[in-house]
Parts: C-alpha cells; structure tokens; sequence
C-alpha cells in the first residue's frame, strides 16, 4: 500500500515537472522586462553610462510583443482594453501635473496609451476577421489609427506647461505589434520581418551605413532605436506558459511603471 502510494507521488511529481517547459514564462519576461526599464529611466534621468540604454532597448518591444500573445489568451478583451485606455488617460494627467510643478523636467512617457492603441488596432483587425460584412470598414478604421499612431510619434501635441502628447516608442513598436499579430503562428516569420523592419528602420535614421559609421559609438549608445532589434531573442525564449497570474502580478506593473517614474524623477530634483 505504501509502496504504490510512494510510486503515485512521484509519477505526479514526474508529471509536474514534465509540464514546466525550458525557457521564460510570460510573467518572468514581465518581470525582467520591469528590472530593465527601470535602469533605463534611471540612466535617462541620472547620465548614468550609455551602455545601459543599449541594453535596454527590447523592453517596449518585449511588453508589445507580450501584449499581442496576451490578446489571444485573455477572458475579455473589452476589460484588457479599458484597463490600457485608463491607465493611459490617469498616466497623462500625471505627466501633465509633473510638467507643472516640475517644468521642463517633467515626465513624457506613456508606454500606456502605445500599447492601449496597439491593442485597439490588433482588435479592429480581429474584429474585421469575425464580421464579413463590415471588414473593409474596420480594416481602414485600423489602418487609419496605425497612421495617428505614427504621426504622434513624429509630432506631439502640446498640451500646456512645457507637456507634450506623443506616442512613446510609437515608431518601433506599432510595425511589430502588427508583424506579431499577422505572423502568430511563426515566430521565425515574426523575427525575421522585424529584423528586416529594424534595418530599414536604420537607413530611416541614417541614410546609410557611411553616415551612421561617421557618428561613431553614437549610433549605438545615443540614437538606437534601430537597435530594438535586441528583443528578437526573446520570442524564442518565451515558454508559451502564462506564469504566476495572482492579483498583485495583474496590477504590478500598473502600478510600478508611473510610480518608478515619478521617484526618479523626485530623487533627480531633491539631490
């Protein structure tokens, strides 16, 4: 009796670690993706060594990317939805505030109302493939949106004490988002169209390879937003598992992204 029960434990243990896949989980590459961005604006702020914002450059790209695979899994796209809008909306009356009483040192990133839009296009589409009747309307509503998108970001709107609305990363995630999401089923496809998009997004900056060489280092550690690239590998890593999904991994980074962003932003102006 003890005997077939010991065996029974250890088929299940066997079972359960059978189901742990190789590589990073959803919630892991959030995680890491968090530690990185906050080193990021740390080194914004700060002037902290130039490396860092190279290695940092496949954090919008990885939360985007992550938001098209979370697209596909969540209960209810319309909450998804709303929580992106009103995260996006309170994150912009912040920025707004800090413009205020900080003026030209205030806070101009939003990664919400990007991935708040990125998810309005993906869904116009989704929606395009589900009512036959009205996809030519939704598909140009998409279109039509994904041109704002990149409008905004290579033109603000000003809003009043120095703030101005733009799309943060607009230009580097809104092609992958939807390279991620036509291309879900290859993640091979989805690498190799953004890397294709990257270079182009390189001679975009540059004008070729003799202007950017002639800037140096620069290219790489100033104006790398070619360099999004980086995030590439992690497409691979992720395990398709969703990972811990308790209510404080759900609001986590809700609340740690403008919360991290208005600390540094004090420390800055009180040291």
């Amino acid at each position: 009796m003890n005997l077939r029960k010991h065996q029974g434990r250890k088929e299940r243990g066997n079972e359960i670690m059978e189901s742990k896949k190789a590589g990073l989980n959803r919630a892991q590459l959030k995680y890491l993706a968090l530690f990185f961005m906050l080193l990021d604006n740390a080194y914004l702020r700060f002037n902290l060594n130039s490396i860092i914002h190279l290695i940092t450059r496949f954090v919008s790209p990885l939360f985007a990317w992550l938001l098209v695979d979370g697209f596909f899994h969540t209960r209810s796209r319309e909450k998804y939805c709303k929580r992106l809008w009103i995260a996006a909306l309170l994150m912009q009356a912040g920025n707004l505030l800090s413009f205020f009483l900080f003026h030209e040192r205030g806070i101009s990133d939003n990664i919400f109302l990007t991935l708040a839009l990125s998810f309005s296009i993906i869904w116009l589409f989704a929606l395009a493939e589900e009512r036959k009747e009205s996809a030519l309307f939704l598909r140009i509503a998409a279109w039509l949106l994904f041109l704002l998108g990149m409008g905004l970001s290579f033109a603000g709107i000003p809003l009043g004490f120095g703030s101005t609305l733009n799309l943060e990363g607009g230009l580097q995630i809104l092609p992958l988002v939807l390279i991620a999401y036509f291309f879900r089923e290859s993640r091979v496809k989805q690498a190799l169209f953004y890397l294709a998009y990257c270079f182009l997004l390189f001679f975009v900056i540059y004008g070729g390879p003799t202007e950017a060489f002639s800037q140096g280092l620069d290219m790489f550690f100033v104006n790398s937003d070619w360099m999004t690239w980086l995030v590439i590998p992690f497409f691979f890593l992720y395990n398709g598992e969703k990972g811990r999904s308790s209510a404080f991994d759900k609001w986590f980074f809700y609340l740690f992204y403008p919360a991290h962003l208005w600390i540094l932003l004090l420390l800055q102006q009180w040291i």
